[in-house]
């Protein structure tokens, strides 16, 4: 049964409207056999139940874009949707740090890791689409997002747990006047429904995708409120099997992360947001040894201009490990020190050979140096920021003392 076969038997509007081949190119949309053959009975079972919500959404969102498209909202929500990548969350994360608000980063560092773990374990366990497109207007300035499953939304789980995180910390201050704490919520809520209502309006995403994304951020911003309300009165930091579990935990998981049916990139931001979590832990166990904690003496004291030479001399500093040191020395860590099989060529060949023909090729495997790689250059981050900036900033004098 091809694609427009099965829009047919399930009541879609004339297939000619379609560009089949276009929807080929995009994981979820192939014949519901490709599907069966690959996932076990539950697994399908929960795919066939679930893409009901999403067969039918493609006419009424692209109805709903139609009348509310501008040039300015094309935009103004195509530049909104990077506030949800990691590329915004790696130098941005930061910066609170910078401020002397460690705490803070490493509850957003859990929830939006867990939650783009979690978001990406459902995208690739339930397969589901994302509205199609055509009708739909794709607006993106990520291609490769569009490459991915739709439900559930990565962007809605994120925003929802950073803004309850936000929204929390605002409530539960003792300092903040009422109507600072009235502008922060409006601030949080603003950020929240941007990036929400962007996904539906920028074709990206359905109903399904949001509301299921909202439920993971909710989930993860609980849990983490929980957990660190249970483990107050023990510091694992004091612990020396502290990072050996942080990094196993973390390699546990993304090792046994469920396989997608489709080529789906959304495994690679499970792997680098995993990294993220594994290297705050180990970044704050390494300052505990030598009784330091992480983020002290970069508060206000000394005025505003002293956190903004600390970003100047931080934010550079993050950049010079993520785009220029990390790649080589983690590769050549791990093929020359660890002695790793360097099996990318052998991923790449195989992919080419099994899926010449077919638009959106079935998934293989990722190469596992690609795995340990990702998961150390990203781990090197928040290093960077706990251990390097600091020491860097007090080398020239630019601390809070």
């Amino acid at each position: 049964m091809t694609v427009n076969e099965r829009r047919r038997s399930r009541g879609l509007s004339n297939p000619n409207d379609f560009q089949e081949e276009h929807l080929l190119q995009h994981p979820g949309n192939y014949p519901r056999e490709r599907y069966m053959k690959r996932m076990t009975r539950i697994r399908y079972a929960m795919r066939q139940y679930l893409i009901q919500f999403t067969d039918n959404q493609s006419l009424a969102l692209f109805e709903w874009q139609a009348r509310h498209r501008t040039q300015f909202r094309d935009v103004y929500f195509a530049y909104t949707a990077l506030l949800g990548s990691h590329t915004f969350y790696v130098l941005c994360l930061p910066i609170p740090a910078f401020l002397g608000a460690f705490d803070l980063v490493r509850d957003m560092v859990y929830i939006l890791g867990y939650s783009i773990y979690l978001s990406g374990f459902f995208k690739d366990y339930w397969c589901l689409p994302r509205p199609q497109s055509p009708p739909l207007h794709r607006i993106t300035l990520s291609a490769y997002t569009a490459l991915e499953y739709g439900a559930p939304s990565s962007h809605s789980a994120n925003a929802t747990g950073v803004t309850l995180l936000l929204l929390w910390n605002t409530w539960t201050s003792p300092t903040l006047s009422l109507p600072v704490k009235l502008g922060c919520s409006f601030l949080s809520l603003f950020y929240y429904f941007t990036l929400v209502v962007g996904r539906i309006y920028c074709g990206m995403h359905g109903m399904l995708d949001i509301t299921s994304g909202a439920a993971i951020g909710i989930v993860c911003f609980v849990v983490q409120l929980l957990a660190k309300s249970f483990l107050s009165g023990y510091d694992l930091t004091t612990r020396w099997w502290f990072p050996i579990c942080s990094v196993g935990w973390g390699l546990l998981i993304l090792l046994n992360h469920v396989r997608p049916i489709d080529e789906c990139p959304c495994f690679e931001d499970s792997v680098a947001f995993i990294g993220v979590v594994s290297g705050v832990e180990c970044g704050d166990w390494f300052l505990h040894r030598f009784g330091k904690v992480a983020g002290a003496d970069m508060g206000l004291q000394r005025g505003f201009r002293f956190f903004i030479y600390r970003l100047c001399v931080g934010i550079p500093c993050i950049v010079i490990w993520k785009y220029v040191i990390s790649k080589p020395l983690a590769y050549n860590f791990l093929i020359k020190v660890l002695r790793f099989k360097d099996d990318r060529d052998e991923k790449a060949a195989v992919h080419a050979k099994k899926n010449e023909d077919v638009k959106c090729p079935l998934y293989i495997g990722e190469a596992k140096i690609d795995i340990f790689g990702r998961f150390i250059i990203y781990a090197g981050i928040p290093i960077t920021v706990v251990i390097i900036c600091p020491a860097m900033f007090e080398l020239l004098n630019i601390m809070s003392y």
